[in-house]
């Protein structure tokens, strides 16, 4: 042995040689053993690349062997010198690549897309890289008698819908309901969300664009409305509901200054940016859709009541959903939480189908709300409450001045925070015009109500999130 030891020494470089094809061989062997793949393989192809119109449903990573352990492991993007970062393939594919693609104006620019993955496996270090090509298609070329082979500009989503509103039965979709009171109905309302879309926005025309009427391919749109028989529609919405994946659904109740037609357009909208998977419903109570008309939202939010608590019961009670999310925004929080309160009172039993309530920006006096209405919620749903505030609010600031008592979707010193309860502060990131619609407007809320759904992760574990306290009582803060 001691021999063998001896030549070895006196042929140092033999030595090299052999490490140093040892460590190209495991190199090669790393890089030839990919453990993370493309699920959509086509796009590393050399005639593939992606555009502003590209289906991103399939743009996901998985693992060659699920059972595979990554230490490690690490995804970068780059794009027009833009990053991101990710440390979980979940994370990754949950990521709205599409939104970020045309901030970045990367479409444009027409430069490659770059994924580099790094991880450990059996502490042998492993990194794979895709490059994917990127282009834009102009959709006013398009309309002008080009052609593309990549179907429609737009993508149409069926969201259900009950409503005590009047039917005009008006051939202008926008105008179907009108802001009379009338009985309960119910129904399906096709909506389309064009490839553009950026999250957040409802895209409507704009006379500073000459856009004088709705175009799918730009525009969010209604396309066909189908009125149900009350068996029908819920036979219908749980038939639909059974092909989603965690057989779920959300129902949305909208705020003051809200007609049928932007409900239903919000409600399509939030779907397709959260990426949900089971089905979207929205109830449209007869808001008067006008600025100036605030009493007599308060009066028709309050006649519903009881419609709400009926199609709240029904849904609950026929959907055929093992996953509910309760979504209530502004005025539209006195319906829901009353309607919820009276349901869990008369139906107990029905809790168990409830599995998240977010409250966005409640038009509810903050004491009654906090002294009324949060405890008997959180007693008796038992359920995670979610209560987006903002100081930025000018709706909210206006009916406090109107009122002369804070709003529940108050922050600040009166911000109401409560067991059971985890209060999200958005103040600061708010985009529309009238800080008003944050919640649906701004692509760091709408991640955060991702996160809460996708994850079902509380507020401490959220990555969008900080800890903040007030008065020794702790609540968060969206990061900016």
């Amino acid at each position: 042995m001691l021999r063998v030891l001896t030549q070895l020494f006196h042929k140092p470089l033999s030595i090299i040689y052999l490490f140093v094809a040892l460590m190209f061989s495991s190199s090669l062997l790393a890089q030839n053993n990919d453990y993370i793949k493309l699920q959509d393989s086509t796009l590393v192809k050399l005639d593939s690349c992606l555009n502003n119109r590209s289906d991103y449903s399939n743009f996901k990573l998985i693992k060659v062997q699920p059972s595979t352990s990554l230490d490690s492991l690490k995804i970068q993007v780059a794009a027009n010198y833009k990053t991101e970062e990710f440390q979980t393939i979940e994370r990754f594919n949950a990521f709205d690549f599409k939104f970020w693609l045309l901030s970045n104006d990367s479409f444009k620019k027409g430069n490659d897309f770059e994924i580099r993955i790094t991880y450990l496996i059996d502490n042998s270090p492993i990194e794979q890289t895709f490059k994917i090509c990127l282009t834009y298609i102009d959709n006013n070329k398009i309309g002008r008698g080009l052609t593309t082979t990549e179907g429609p500009d737009f993508v149409k989503l069926p969201i259900y819908f009950g409503t005590d509103r009047n039917y005009t039965s008006s051939e202008d979709l926008n105008k179907a309901f009108g802001v009379e009171r009338s009985k309960l109905k119910y129904g399906v309302v096709d909506v389309s969300i064009p490839h553009d879309h950026r999250v957040g926005e409802v895209e409507t025309p704009s006379i500073w664009k000459f856009e004088f009427s709705e175009d799918p391919s730009k525009h969010v749109m209604l396309h066909e409305i189908t009125l149900l028989e009350k068996q029908k529609f819920f036979k219908k919405l749980a038939d639909d509901i059974q092909k989603s994946e965690k057989k779920s659904t959300f129902l949305f109740v909208h705020g003051y200054n809200t007609s049928f037609s932007e409900a239903a357009k919000r409600t399509a909208q939030i779907s397709y940016d959260l990426k949900f998977d089971g089905k979207a419903v929205f109830y449209s109570w007869p808001s008067q859709a006008s600025t100036f008309r605030y009493g007599k939202d308060e009066e028709n939010i309050e006649w519903s009541r009881k419609n709400i608590k009926r199609f709240l019961e029904d849904y609950l009670s026929k959907s055929g959903a093992k996953e509910i999310y309760l979504v209530a925004h502004s005025m539209g929080n006195r319906g829901l939480t009353r309607a919820i309160v009276e349901v869990m009172e008369s139906k107990p039993e029905l809790r168990s189908k409830i599995k998240e309530i977010i409250l966005a920006a409640p038009d509810i006096d903050a004491d009654v709300f906090k002294n009324e209405i949060a405890p008997q919620m959180v007693s008796k749903t038992k359920k995670p409450i979610t209560l987006y505030v903002s100081a930025d609010d000018l709706a909210l600031k206006a009916s406090k001045l109107l009122h002369g008592n804070p709003r529940a979707g108050d922050a600040g010193e009166k911000m109401v925070i409560l067991n059971g309860i985890e209060t999200i502060d958005a103040t600061g990131i708010d985009t529309s015009f009238l800080s008003h619609s944050y919640f649906a407007d701004t692509n760091s809320i709408i991640s955060d109500i991702f996160d809460i759904i996708q994850s079902g992760q509380r507020a401490l574990k959220r990555k969008s999130l900080y800890l903040a306290k007030l008065k020794n009582e702790i609540y968060w803060k969206v990061k900016q």
